[in-house]
């Protein structure tokens, strides 16, 4: 248990250092970059998925 606050009270003084700051959102930001096309496919597909449940109720009624 202290071994545990002591890492997390190590985090939570190194998350406010802007430095680090400027470096997670830059690490981010390549993630995001790098997921995207994924998930514009999974959005698409979602979308598409909807629309036939959506259509095959109407034409159920």
């Amino acid at each position: 248990m202290l071994i545990r606050r002591l890492v997390v009270t190590a985090l939570m003084r190194v998350a406010q250092n802007p430095a680090v700051q400027k470096k997670a959102g830059e690490v981010a930001g390549k993630a995001l970059d790098a997921a995207r096309p994924s998930l514009l496919r999974a959005s698409r597909k979602a979308g598409e998925l909807t629309r036939k449940a959506a259509k095959k109720i109407s034409d159920d009624r």
